[in-house]
C-alpha cells in the first residue's frame, strides 16, 4: 500500500510541476455584477462540489487522487460561460427573443454523456445528442450553441450535465423577453457620490431590447452638460446589460463641479430611465 501511495504522490507532483495548477474557486467580477466561476448553481447528488476546471491548465488534485485511489470518478461535470449573444447572463437579465445561447459543459475525468445531458427551455428538454443545426454540442471543446426562440415574458433555462461515471450537475438561468418598446431597468452609476479625480465613473443599465439610446446629463439648474448617443445593438444600446464609462468631464471640456446631476436615458424621444448623480470633489 505504501508503494502505491508513493507512486500516486510522484504522479501528482509531476503533473503540478509540468503545467497544472489547482483550480481557483474565487468568484470573478464584471463591473458591479458578480459572475460565479464555471460551476455556478451546480448540484451533484445533493452534495456541494469543489471548483471545476474549464481548460487543460487546471486539474482538481483531490478529485484526481481520489479517482486513482478508488478507481472511480466522483467529480461532477463543469457548466459555465453561460452567455447570450456573447454577453454573460445572470438571473432576470433581458435577452433577445432570437438570441444565441452559448455555454461550456466539460468533464476532465470522464466523458460527457450526451444522451443524459440536456438543455431545457421552460420545461421542454432536448438531449445534447438530439441537437440539430443550427444547434450543436462540440464534445472536444465542450461548447454548446443553441438558437433561442422565445416569446415575451419570463423564461427558465436549465443546462443539465451527466458524465459517464453518473456524476451530474446543473445550471439555471431565468431571463426575460420584452418586445413592447424600449425600456431601461436597474439604472445606476458607481461610485456615487463620484469624484472625477479618482478615475472614471461607470453608468450601467439594462435594456429589454436593442434600441438607439441617447444619454443626457443635466446639472441642477437643468443645463445640458454632457450627451452621448449609442446605436441599436452596440454597447449602450443592446438588449441586456450595458455599461458606459464617464471621466467626469463635460462637453465644454471642464471637469464637472460639485453638486447634483441628473442623467436621462432616452430612446425614440421618450425618457426610459433616470439616474441622480452627486459629484463630490
Amino acid at each position: 500500500m505504501l508503494g502505491i501511495l508513493l507512486l500516486i504522490g510522484t504522479a501528482i507532483a509531476a503533473l503540478i510541476s509540468t503545467h497544472y495548477t489547482i483550480a481557483p474557486q474565487a468568484a470573478t467580477s464584471g463591473g458591479s455584477r458578480s459572475y460565479s466561476s464555471n460551476n455556478s448553481n451546480l448540484s451533484s447528488s445533493g452534495q456541494a462540489s469543489s471548483a471545476k476546471m474549464t481548460s487543460a491548465n487546471y486539474i482538481n488534485i483531490s478529485g484526481f487522487a481520489g479517482s486513482l485511489l478508488s478507481g472511480t470518478d466522483s467529480t461532477p461535470p463543469s457548466i459555465g460561460n453561460f452567455k447570450v449573444d456573447g454577453e454573460p447572463v445572470v438571473d432576470n437579465d433581458y435577452v433577445k427573443s432570437d438570441g444565441l445561447l452559448t455555454a461550456t459543459i466539460l468533464d476532465l475525468d470522464s466523458a460527457i454523456s450526451q444522451e443524459s445531458s440536456s438543455i431545457s427551455i421552460d420545461g421542454t428538454a432536448t438531449a445534447l445528442s438530439a441537437l440539430v443545426s443550427p444547434n450543436s454540442y462540440d464534445a472536444l471543446s465542450g461548447t454548446l450553441t443553441y438558437q433561442l426562440n422565445l416569446s415575451d415574458g419570463e423564461h427558465t433555462m436549465i443546462l443539465s450535465a451527466r458524465d459517464t461515471s453518473n456524476n451530474s450537475a446543473s445550471l439555471t438561468r431565468i431571463v426575460k423577453v420584452d418586445s413592447s418598446g424600449a425600456k431601461a431597468a436597474n439604472a445606476f452609476i458607481y461610485p456615487n457620490p463620484y469624484n472625477p479625480s479618482n478615475g472614471n465613473a461607470r453608468i450601467a443599465y439594462q435594456l429589454n431590447q436593442d434600441a438607439d439610446i441617447t444619454l443626457y446629463l443635466f446639472n441642477e439648474i437643468n443645463q445640458l452638460v454632457w450627451k452621448r448617443t449609442y446605436p441599436s445593438g452596440s454597447n449602450g444600446g443592446s438588449s441586456g446589460y450595458n455599461e458606459i464609462e464617464w471621466n467626469g468631464t463635460t462637453d465644454f471640456g471642464q471637469v464637472a463641479g460639485n453638486g447634483a446631476y441628473f442623467l436621462r436615458i432616452v430612446s425614440g424621444g421618450k425618457q426610459i430611465g433616470r439616474i441622480k448623480i452627486a459629484i463630490l470633489r
